[in-house]
């Protein structure tokens, strides 16, 4: 059996969260690995150090992007897998002209993130917190009959983009019956009729949800594509999630709106982050604020390398990949 030449980009302190026992196995399996043993990035002159030879190359946050420059050193490669986010300025257009393959474990984050965005539709449906502060704050007790509560069955919930994250969150919403509305230009009736949605205008998503969440990617086009005019059009009490990027909305128009305590939201994306202390949304009780966290969790995290070093074995192995990234896709991802 060929074994290939390997490297492993990410600092030790990362790989501690993100290399499994699992992962490491069958990186090892596949040939001789070069890991990085600083707790340190590897800088651009020193990855054109270890690149000659290597066939296939590990990388994560933080890592070097590959420029024409080390693209060039880089005579062996065949293959590249991004265990972190997005993949987009890893790789430039000369690298998938040479026939580089391109994998991104984007998808082991949007597992996260859609459950984080089911969990932030249930839990403010019953809007559960008000509770825990009468109770441990006020040391009060309400009655059962008291509780104005609502179900996710078969409300309807308005997804703006059928991406990695929306196509998931549609597939978590199945089991509650839910009226399921998406907003996406590239989304076509075929692929909506597979997904069990409708595709409706922007207009109409936001203007009929009961629920609206936003997973548009990071593009020229999804610029400030939530304005003032969609918010207005939300009805009283609807709740507005987004996991996106603030870039998506106008920031003003959101804040504008929110203010006046007619609609909710569950936000974990922020125009600037860290979030300033003073920002208004941290004062305002209808909105519940995370930290640009809904991607993260301890298992998502170890099942990165992990999917990245799968794909990886199905390349050498010449069967069928999961992750790879084509050159078109990728103006269209987050």
């Amino acid at each position: 059996m060929k074994t290939y030449k390997l490297l492993f980009l990410p600092r030790t302190g990362l790989a501690q969260d993100i290399l499994s026992e699992r992962a490491r196995a069958t990186l090892e399996g596949l040939g001789e690995v070069v890991w990085n043993t600083m707790d340190r990035d590897y800088t651009p002159a020193e990855l054109a150090g270890l690149l000659p030879g290597a066939e296939a190359v590990v990388t994560s946050w933080g890592s070097p992007a590959f420029t024409p420059d080390l693209l060039a050193i880089a005579d062996s490669l065949k293959i590249v897998g991004h265990a972190a986010g997005s993949v987009k300025p890893l790789m430039p257009r000369e690298g998938y002209d040479r026939g580089i393959v391109v994998l991104s474990a984007a998808a082991v984050i949007a597992d996260s993130v859609a459950e984080y965005t089911l969990w932030a539709m249930l839990s403010m449906q019953r809007d559960l917190y008000p509770y825990q502060q009468l109770m441990k704050v006020e040391r009060g007790w309400k009655s059962a009959g008291g509780n104005c509560a609502h179900e996710l069955y078969y409300k309807k919930v308005g997804i703006v983009s059928a991406s990695m994250v929306g196509r998931r969150v549609i597939k978590l919403l199945h089991p509650f019956g839910c009226d399921v509305m998406v907003y996406d230009p590239y989304l076509s009736e075929v692929e909506s009729v597979a997904l069990g949605v409708r595709r409706v205008s922007l207009e109409e998503l936001f203007a009929t949800g009961d629920i609206v969440s936003l997973h548009a990617p990071v593009t020229p086009e999804t610029k400030e594509m939530i304005g003032a005019r969609h918010f207005q059009l939300l009805r009283d009490g609807v709740l507005f999630i987004n996991t996106a990027r603030a870039w998506v909305v106008d920031y003003a128009a959101m804040v504008a709106e929110l203010r006046t305590g007619r609609i909710r939201a569950v936000l974990d994306v922020f125009d600037k982050e860290p979030l300033p202390a003073g920002d208004p949304l941290r004062d305002m009780d209808n909105v519940f604020l995370t930290p640009h966290i809904s991607g993260h969790t301890n298992e998502s995290r170890l099942r990165l390398v992990e999917a990245v070093a799968g794909d990886m074995q199905r390349f050498f192995n010449s069967e069928p990949l999961q992750l790879a990234v084509s050159w078109e896709r990728l103006k269209i991802m987050a």
